[in-house]
């Protein structure tokens, strides 16, 4: 299935240039002659069929061998989040009961306290052995070829580990159908083809990266992974190697958005994916402007759908004409996807009334792993109840308003951060915001801000309350506001960690 895709690409597109790197170039052949090779050094390390690997790496192409590897072996992956601590990293590594773990000299640190604790078989996929310990990809690829792993299509294929910073992470178990359907979804999506060049920006512990990764895979695309992700240097590769497809988090997207020479750099570029975190509609009419022959595709999903159920094609993307008004939207449900918005009780609600998102289809997750309890919680008479809170229009379209646990209650009024924050990045000396509720003696919660301005600016409590009032009702106004020129703590994957804000602003009241 899976492997079986990487076999048929080495087979059709052998010859054409599948990874780009500081490594250097490699074709399709090559890069999957490795791939087979690494599988079977895996099998020689005892490694069988169902045996959880995890990885700590950052994006290059060891990175991406390795986690093929796993595929063709028949292992089950576990991407370890590069940020996590080292606590964190053990506990996951317990819970998933990896047999290994692979790394790169990036984490050399966080990997050999992390074999250290764990006791597992440790192997570097960019290091020569230097370290004393753990075997090196290098060796594992002088093993002779493996016949690719026949895997179902319930079969595990991996664990993305989410959720770790508001509690117990939560192992979501994704199948080989899964992931199979929702690449060849992104496929589809994403007009991705052996003519695509992609630049690889999103993670790849995160299925932001590994999911387009996986597109260009199967469809024989060349891979580019750049050594530094800063504005000037990804523009400059963008243009150097003429990129046709980048995938950009909002935050990384509004970074280039900012460089001078953004249009002239991406005048190869077709398509901007983007993603994996909230997006202004100043962003998109910036970008639109900027880059006006670039199609834009925006995909919203969850890990525990394997990726995107929700996607606003480029022709959607524009300010004018009969198919404008969406651009606040995050679309429509995807090829493989059945979208509800619903009541309290899971039952569907009308158009234009806010309720929860569910999902169902053949990308859902299996479920989490060893939890049985949430996993009931989450996935309910056949649907998955994502904790986020939409609104569908009567043509399908759904806008995004809020995680359930993040909504405000304020006075009796719902108040959903999205909003406002959208609202609030529309004022010209705001650069990037957050909104939480805080403890009111009077209205249980308000609204508070955390706006990030320019430099120089003046903005002060009531000047950003009344430029929110001429937009929104004002009981969703700011009552409360902290500025800073100092960017927004972040995930790995380009979300704000509100939970750092709230507890930032919890210590400065005491």
């Amino acid at each position: 299935m899976f492997a079986q895709a990487l076999a048929r690409t080495a087979q059709i597109y052998g010859n054409r240039t599948a990874t780009i790197s500081t490594a250097g170039v490699q074709t399709w052949r090559d890069f999957v002659d490795r791939i087979q090779s690494v599988a079977a050094g895996l099998r020689g390390l005892a490694l069988q069929p169902g045996d959880r690997v995890g990885i700590l790496a950052g994006n290059t192409v060891e990175h991406l061998t390795m986690m093929y590897a796993l595929a063709w072996a028949g292992c089950v992956l576990v991407p370890l989040n590069v940020r996590l601590s080292a606590e964190e990293m053990a506990q996951i590594v317990n819970e998933s009961g990896a047999s290994a773990i692979a790394g790169d000299g990036a984490n050399l640190r966080a990997l050999t306290s992390l074999a250290t604790s764990v006791k597992r078989t440790l192997v570097w996929i960019d290091l020569d052995g230097e370290t004393g310990q753990g075997q090196t990809l290098d060796a594992l690829s002088q093993s002779a070829g493996l016949d690719p792993w026949q895997a179902d299509m319930s079969d595990l294929a991996a664990l993305f580990y989410t959720g770790g910073t508001t509690g117990r992470p939560k192992g979501v178990m994704v199948s080989y159908g899964a992931l199979t359907v929702q690449t060849l979804n992104l496929v589809n999506d994403l007009n991705v083809s052996a003519e695509t060049v992609y630049m690889h920006a999103p993670p790849l512990f995160h299925l932001a990266g590994a999911g387009v990764a996986h597109a260009c895979s199967f469809a024989g695309a060349t891979q580019i992974f750049p050594a530094d992700l800063s504005p000037p240097e990804f523009l400059k590769m963008v243009s150097e190697h003429r990129v046709s497809l980048v995938s950009l988090i909002p935050t990384m997207l509004a970074g280039m958005m900012e460089a001078p020479n953004v249009s002239d750099a991406f005048r190869a570029v077709r398509t901007i994916v983007y993603g994996a975190a909230p997006i202004s509609e100043a962003l998109l009419r910036k970008v639109i402007k900027r880059c006006p022959d670039v199609n834009l595709v925006q995909i919203y999903g969850q890990t525990e759908c394997t990726g995107p159920c929700l996607i606003l094609p480029p022709e959607r993307h524009t300010l004018t004409g009969p198919l404008a008004g969406k651009l606040q939207t995050a679309g429509r449900a995807n090829m493989v996807s059945e979208v509800r918005i619903a009541d309290e009780a899971g039952q569907p609600v009308e158009p234009g009334i806010a309720g929860e998102i569910l999902i169902r289809g053949a990308s859902v997750m299996l479920g989490y792993w060893q939890q049985p309890d949430i996993t009931r919680q989450t996935l309910r008479d056949g649907w998955l109840h994502t904790g986020d809170v939409g609104v569908m229009d009567d043509e399908g379209f759904v806008r995004i308003a809020d995680r359930l646990k993040d909504m405000i209650v304020t006075g009796g009024e719902n108040v959903f951060c999205g909003e406002v924050e959208n609202v609030i990045s529309e004022h010209p000396d705001v650069t990037a915001c957050a909104v939480v509720g805080l403890p009111d003696e009077k209205w249980g919660e308000r609204v508070h801000a955390v706006a990030v301005i320019k430099e120089g600016a003046k903005l002060t409590e009531k000047a950003l309350r009344d430029h929110c009032k001429t937009l929104i009702a004002g009981y969703k106004c700011p009552r409360s506001a902290t500025f800073t020129t100092d960017p927004l703590p972040l995930s790995a994957v380009g979300k704000v960690r509100k939970d750092l804000i709230r507890n930032q602003l919890a210590g400065q009241r005491r």
